[in-house]
């Protein structure tokens, strides 16, 4: 058989030749090394040969190129084409890094760190090695969301520790690189360390991956995982439908987060731009400056690359409704944003009984706060705004507790009744299925609509002509007494361990579980043995009532025995 036929025989089939396996191999092992290269001569800081320094700078352009001409072999040896599409449009991501540092012509390491990273992960994945080892781990989904955030966790936290991750070139201590990796990936925004004066512009960035990680959301981040590490079992895929309320699959409904997320962001991002450009006149820092606001917003994380946050910005209407539409946007929900913006684009369908639940129970939540706030605070920390100045801090420290984490006023200036309020918001904090924590609005509903039917002596609970199911009500209850069991043991270890008064203490330690990042300044301030409590408040707070709420998914089952009923007195 001549040449040209065999290829177009191996052209029609999806099976490629022996020797692609091979070369993907050595994709992987110069990715490797090029990547270990990065990590001894600019992450240590440790002086290389000028032989090896040059073979390291040829070596990047080497892997980029390689691994086009590997996504290249791919697409050619599929057929029909839209396959290939459809199965490694993950492949795009590695493109980004590379348009980015052309766009901005100030990559740096940084971007080709990032861009070799994703084309080892992508490599590897692609090995049967990893299809074998994959096939023979068998872990439940809370297990995965665990184990994701956690590896995440901690490789952000080596990436830190690096001399140029920090601008003073020393390097983060162990223990603050932890804290800040877990506060960026949780999505908190918690901070030991000033970060635009402490960190570099690789600190910066990597940080900023780790808050758009972790910030698309757990069960989003779990899927998005799965989907570059292998495939879903058909359990996982059910349960991912179940928790989401829809009966697409999970790649539709991953591509639809991912897809919403990134249009909501650029969009943020290009207001701030135009926003800012005149006050900072320099178009790259605004574009970072605006992009990195922009993403930490939508996360819900409240990482700000201004050491007072947005306290500059207090009347400001551009910045206060952009941050707070992303912000808002990003805590709501995913399946709620899609509901609506399909039912504003002409597509008529009744909203969901969650959706309606939601929106209104986060209006009720800021409407209420706005109020409070702005009355309580008119004549003491607002005293020398102006009434604008007022009614945009009022009603930003209103939506702000929902797990975002900005300021536009410094929050030790509030009154103790203010605190307080915004300790509950923050305990609440946003909706499921979005970027934010807390116990949700949405727990919080069905908890004071059951206390309302026992007020009227009604058995069954309703909301907008429908009937909640039982186990609905139980599961609510076992996330908030979860919540409140894990928060008070920590919380009064933080008592015994550290020298801080009452109320910055229980400040702080629901802004972690709840993934806030509010704070009346003691987080530098806290011992080791304090970091790691509020450490593990944060990873708690990401993982505990989220991973609950997986574990309670399954449906309730009777026993084998049906016992007498008891009669216990309550209240």
């Amino acid at each position: 058989m001549k040449w040209w036929l065999a290829l177009r025989t191996l052209k029609t089939g999806t099976r490629q030749p022996d020797w692609v396996d091979t070369y993907k191999k050595v994709v992987y092992g110069l990715t490797f090394l090029a990547l270990f290269l990065i990590i001894i001569e600019s992450g240590l800081r440790w002086r290389l040969p000028a032989v090896l320094a040059v073979m390291s700078s040829i070596l990047d352009y080497v892997v980029f190129l390689a691994y086009l001409l590997d996504a290249v072999l791919n697409f050619y040896y599929t057929f029909p084409k839209r396959h290939y599409i459809r199965k490694n449009w993950l492949d795009l991501l590695v493109f980004v890094p590379f348009l980015l540092s052309i766009v901005t012509a100030r990559g740096g390491v940084g971007i080709i760190a990032v861009r070799n990273v994703a084309i080892l992960l992508k490599t590897f994945t692609r090995t049967r090695k990893f299809a074998s080892l994959l096939h023979g781990v068998r872990l439940r989904t809370p297990q995965v969301i665990a184990l994701s955030f956690g590896g995440t966790i901690l490789i952000g936290t080596l990436l830190l520790t690096f001399p140029s991750a920090t601008a003073d070139g020393r390097g983060t201590s162990f223990i603050d690189a932890l804290f800040t990796a877990t506060s960026a990936t949780c999505v908190t925004g918690l901070i030991v360390q000033d970060t635009p004066v402490y960190f570099s512009t690789l600190g910066q960035v990597v940080i900023l991956v780790l808050i758009q990680l972790g910030g698309i959301g757990i069960m989003s981040y779990s899927a998005f995982l799965a989907l570059l590490f292998g495939r879903f079992t058909l359990g996982q895929r059910g349960m991912l439908q179940e928790m989401m309320e829809e009966e697409r699959n999970v790649l539709s409904m991953i591509l639809y987060v991912f897809k919403m997320t990134f249009v909501i962001e650029i969009i943020g991002a290009i207001i701030l731009f135009f926003r800012w450009i005149s006050i900072f006149r320099d178009p790259i820092q605004t574009l970072y400056l605006s992009i990195f606001h922009s993403v930490s917003a939508f996360c819900n994380a409240g990482f700000s690359l201004f050491s007072n946050s947005l306290e500059n910005y207090i009347a400001d209407p551009v910045v206060n409704v952009v941050i707070m539409a992303l912000i808002i946007l990003g805590g709501i929900g995913f399946i709620v944003v899609y509901e609506v913006t399909r039912n504003l684009s002409g597509a008529k369908r009744l909203l969901s009984i969650h959706t309606k639940l939601v929106l209104v129970t986060s209006a009720v939540l800021v409407i209420v706060g706005f109020l409070l706030i702005f009355f309580i605070e008119f004549d003491s920390a607002f005293l020398d705004y102006s009434l604008t100045g007022k009614l945009w801090g009022a009603v930003f420290q209103s939506v702000t507790p929902r797990t975002a984490g900005f300021n536009t006023v410094p929050i030790a200036s509030l009154s103790t009744i203010t605190l307080t309020i915004i300790i509950i918001l923050m305990f609440i904090g946003a909706s499921p299925g979005s970027t934010g924590g807390g116990i949700k609005t949405s727990t919080f509903a069905i908890l004071l609509l059951s206390l309302g039917n026992i007020l009227r002596g009604k058995e069954d609970i309703e909301v907008f002509k429908r009937k909640i199911p039982s186990t609905i009500v139980y599961k609510a209850m076992a996330i908030v007494v979860g919540t409140l069991l894990l928060l008070v043991s920590i919380f009064l270890l933080l008592l015994a361990f550290e020298k801080q008064p009452f109320l910055p203490l229980l400040f702080e330690s629901v802004s972690a579980f709840g993934t806030v990042g509010l704070s009346m300044g003691i987080t530098p301030d806290l011992t080791i043995i304090g970091k790691l409590l509020i450490i593990i408040l944060m990873y708690g707070g990401r993982i505990g009532p989220l991973t609950l709420g997986f574990a309670l998914t399954r449906t309730l089952r009777r026993g084998k025995v049906e016992y007498p009923v008891a009669k216990i007195m309550i209240g």
